[in-house]
C-alpha cells in the first residue's frame, strides 16, 4: 500500500494528464452522439431528406 501511495505522489501529473485525456474523449463522444440527431435533416430548408437522398456528412 505504501508503494502505491508513493507512486501516485511521485507521478500525480501523469495521472492527471491521463485522466484528462480519457475525460476529454468521453465528452467528445457524447458531443458526437448529440450531433447524430441532425444527420438526416436539412437545417437550411427545415425538411427531412427523402429515402433516395444520402446522408450529408458522416
Amino acid at each position: 500500500m505504501r508503494n502505491l501511495v508513493q507512486l501516485v505522489h511521485d507521478h500525480w501529473v501523469h495521472v492527471l494528464v491521463a485522466n484528462g485525456f480519457v475525460f476529454g474523449c468521453y465528452l467528445d463522444q457524447r458531443d458526437d452522439e448529440k450531433l447524430t440527431a441532425f444527420w438526416n435533416k436539412s437545417m437550411l430548408f427545415q425538411r427531412e431528406l427523402r429515402s433516395s437522398e444520402e446522408v450529408t456528412w458522416k
